[in-house]
């Protein structure tokens, strides 16, 4: 019994942390740009980026020599919000598809291509890892260009309400709550990667399984709230924009500093190469919200049946 109860917890404490940090680094994220004198979106990427929790849980992984947590766990998490938290929101309330979310959401797709290619064979270099760290940057900027702003991509899209204005906030307090929240994903990452190592041997299933189910839900458990908070306040684009914005981060930096710190071998016919290939299809259900410009609810109910499915057959295998 202690052999399930201790990881379980641990696992439970590392989503709490990295829940909390990650909020703490959006909220505040902001005012310590200010306070460094660059952009919000330069903060953002040099420190966590707009899913920092998956990246950092992936470094941490990848650096105590799991890599298959590591990948799993970004892809996985890609998987989570495809499916679960995007289905939830299709359920719950009217989920606007533009044609611009349309156009993030190919570029998304074909991030999550080229990093299927990368682990086809079962191993990610350092090499593809930095194309994969230097397609970001890319996107970053064509994004930037695009809309002639700082885009709101992922977690950042938190911060447009709490920018604070000329004589607000603090910046040197912020900045210290920036390296807080840093603290507390990596504290937290530490923890959820030690629990699902517990779980490996509780389940007598691999490290992969772990990564993509148990792992990625732990460490997306952000996004998935966000959908209920989004549906509250009536500003369902957020999860829209979150969820392109965090399948193209967890596709490119998640994995690929996973794999700068130590290249991933997960050998050929690895479950996790199948579900980075299913997770670089599932953008495409957004066209089905082209005609009408919502996502159909009836395509939500049959993105939480997929997750489903996809866990019990990742488990039953």
């Amino acid at each position: 019994m202690l052999a399930v109860v201790v990881p379980v917890l641990l696992l439970v404490l590392g989503a709490a942390l990295l829940t909390a940090g990650a909020e703490a680094f959006a909220e505040h994220v902001t005012a310590a740009a200010s306070r460094l004198q660059v952009s919000v979106l330069a903060l953002g990427v040099l420190l966590a980026g707009a899913e920092p929790e998956e990246a950092v849980t992936a470094m941490l992984a990848s650096g105590q020599g799991h890599p298959a947590l590591a990948s799993g766990d970004a892809i996985g998490a890609n998987l989570v919000i495809l499916t679960l938290a995007v289905g939830l929101a299709a359920l719950l309330t009217r989920l606007p598809v533009s044609r611009r979310v349309l156009e993030y959401g190919a570029a998304a797709a074909l991030a999550g291509v080229l990093t299927t290619v990368f682990l086809w064979n079962g191993v990610m270099s350092r090499v593809e890892a930095g194309v994969l760290v230097l397609g970001y940057v890319v996107g970053v900027v064509w994004v930037w260009r695009r809309e002639r702003q700082p885009p709101v991509i992922g977690e950042l899209a938190e911060v447009g309400d709490d920018v604070p204005r000329d004589g607000d906030g603090e910046p040197s307090r912020s900045l210290l709550l920036v390296l807080l929240g840093l603290l507390g994903m990596v504290a937290g990452g530490f923890l959820a990667v030690r629990g699902s190592r517990g779980l490996v041997d509780v389940f007598d299933v691999t490290e992969s399984v772990i990564g993509l189910t148990v792992l990625a839900l732990a460490t997306s458990a952000e996004m998935v709230a966000l959908v209920w908070a989004a549906q509250r306040r009536g500003i369902t684009e957020l999860v829209v924009a979150g969820a392109v914005g965090a399948v193209a981060y967890n596709a490119t930096m998640s994995v690929g500093l996973a794999a700068l710190v130590s290249p991933i071998a997960i050998g050929k016919g690895s479950p996790i190469i199948t579900a980075a290939a299913v997770t670089a299809i599932l953008p495409a259900v957004l066209l089905l919200g082209r005609r009408t410009g919502s996502l159909p609810r009836p395509v939500g109910l049959l993105l939480l049946v997929g997750y489903v499915a996809c866990t019990g057959w990742l488990f039953a295998r």
